[in-house]
């Protein structure tokens, strides 16, 4: 039994179910079996491919091993002495070829990705020992057509010169199945998985962490996910992590393979006020952060969902970690040990009079324009070539409906931006040295900095006709750049609005798979 069936079984439980709890128990199983089903098709391809006949010129294929990710396959041969393999899926430019080189080995599972939907692809296998290609193999692989949402939802506008060379995954929003596309604007990976309204977030081994669609906590505010997937390309589901309270917007490594950073719920009267930490290898819940005891203001606090926080960045060397709190336009740098406040960086007139204006780092623009119901607040490279400053970047949705507001955006209204502050922690200032202005993005969003690319990549996850217009109207509209000199070179509009997009090398992150 696969993934994509025993979906369908889920959706029969939740038609007969009597109640919300028997649609939470029956998923639960369900995707318990699930895990015990990929280990098992795992054991099935290992024994096949090392019980049978296969070599490179007659390997062992099969597409979509786990029923999850249908632009997806496995290749499986032996050779007699250890050799690396190569995998080449040939995109129709150049650009948007696919190479990358599997572990050195005797027994070869090679991950195939990036297959286009609805063709023959012709896919190279190479064979590689000490520098030098020793064989060669093409293989023809068929694949079905792509979902009816997926269908032409990309358009390219812009230069044909300089293409990046990587894949854009989106995630979250009105299409709750990640699903990636290159530049040419063809989708080449969709996992037919169920997430919630954040999607998906990497890892340092190439897998990724799914907020589920599945298992969902009821609050005043809206419903939660419970469940996180571990997951990998092909579609394989690895681990499930159980969080009561519900997840929702974030979830970073500590260190690489190392526990996890999660932005949850107290469900203390509140929602989306809590950063807790996951052991990795077992699940358990080490500890809670929340940012009611660190920021307390009787105006503020009073509303249900009046942090919001949206992004988490954490610096293992200080251990302190740096939130952005939508609801109340702030970013706040905390000491991750102590719990206690290093800055704040929001329009002075939020914290004016209260005692929480002391940490507010002072403007060096005489006219500084601040950011407002900001996402993905971001440490970045030392863009300054200053060792003085942190340099730091966040998405300016330029929005205010948060009822505890009493600003007003004076400038720049209907109008979102990338912003690069130079952050000097020592004096407490702050300085915005650049601004990267495009159509207005009303919540969710992100960035991405490529700097070794000299690419800014500003991901407008929620752009609508009007201001009447809810998020289930809205599309999305990347903008990239080229960083040094802001020069707009290219637009994807997306069909469908999202939470975040990743720019990504497909062939990094296969090369990372393995079986087990």
């Amino acid at each position: 039994m696969k993934l994509k069936f025993t979906i369908l079984i889920i959706i029969v439980f939740i038609l007969i179910s009597g109640c919300s709890s028997s649609k939470v128990d029956e998923n639960t199983n369900i995707q318990e079996s699930i895990l015990l089903e990929n280990k098992e098709i795992n054991r099935e391809i290992r024994d096949e491919i090392e019980n049978g006949d296969y070599s490179l010129d007659s390997p062992y294929v099969i597409v979509d091993p786990y029923d999850s990710a249908p632009l997806s396959a496995i290749a499986g041969f032996t050779t007699k002495e250890d050799m690396e393999v190569k995998v080449i899926v040939p995109g129709e430019i150049e650009e948007d070829t696919i190479e990358y080189f599997t572990n050195k080995t005797k027994q070869h599972y090679v991950p195939i990705v990036g297959l286009y939907a609805d063709s023959r692809n012709k896919i190279k296998l190479q064979l590689w020992k000490d520098g030098i290609i020793v064989n060669e193999k093409e293989i023809i692989i068929k694949t079905e057509k792509l979902p009816e949402e997926l269908i032409n939802s990309i358009e390219v506008e812009g230069s044909d010169e300089e293409i990046f060379k990587g894949m854009t995954f989106i995630t979250g929003g009105n299409f709750k199945k990640p699903y990636a596309f290159d530049s040419s604007g063809n989708i080449r990976w969709f996992v037919d998985v169920l997430t919630d309204g954040h999607g998906i977030f990497f890892m340092e081994n190439g897998s990724y962490m799914v907020m589920s669609g599945y298992n969902m906590v009821e609050t005043e505010f809206r419903e939660y996910a419970t469940r996180i997937f571990e997951m990998d390309l092909l579609g394989k589901l690895n681990k499930i992590y159980d969080i009561p309270k519900g997840v929702h917007h974030e979830i970073i490594e500590k260190t690489p393979d190392g526990n996890l950073l999660i932005l949850a719920n107290s469900l203390r009267d509140h929602v989306e006020d809590t950063v807790i930490e996951v052991e990795r290898d077992t699940g358990k819940i080490l500890r809670e952060i929340d940012f009611n005891n660190i920021i307390v203001h009787e105006e503020y606090n009073d509303d249900y969902d009046w942090a919001h926080m949206n992004s988490m960045d954490y610096n293992l060397e200080e251990n302190t970690g740096i939130f952005s709190v939508r609801d109340i336009s702030s970013i706040v740098k905390i000491n991750m040990e102590t719990e206690e406040i290093i800055w704040m960086i929001a329009d002075p007139e939020i914290w004016e009079g209260t005692e929480y204006e002391e940490y507010i780092l002072k403007s060096l623009d005489n006219n500084d324009k601040w950011f407002y119901e900001q996402h993905s607040a971001f440490e970045v490279e030392d863009l300054d070539n200053n060792p003085n400053t942190l340099d730091l970047m966040v998405f300016d949705n330029r929005i205010l409906r948060s009822k505890t507001m009493t600003v007003e955006i004076e400038e720049d209204k209907n109008i979102s931006s990338v912003i690069y502050y130079a952050v000097n922690e020592e004096k407490g200032t702050i300085k915005e040295n650049r601004r990267f202005s495009n159509t207005h993005a009303f919540i969710t969003s992100n960035y991405q900095l490529l700097i070794d690319k000299d690419r800014l990549f500003a991901n407008h996850g929620s752009v609508r006709a009007s201001e009447d217009a809810g998020f289930n109207e809205a599309w999305g509209e990347i903008y990239e750049y080229v960083f040094s000199s802001e020069e707009l070179i290219r637009t994807y509009k997306i069909q469908h609005g999202f939470y975040r997009a990743y720019v990504e090398d497909l062939g990094n992150l296969a090369k990372k798979w393995n079986l087990d």
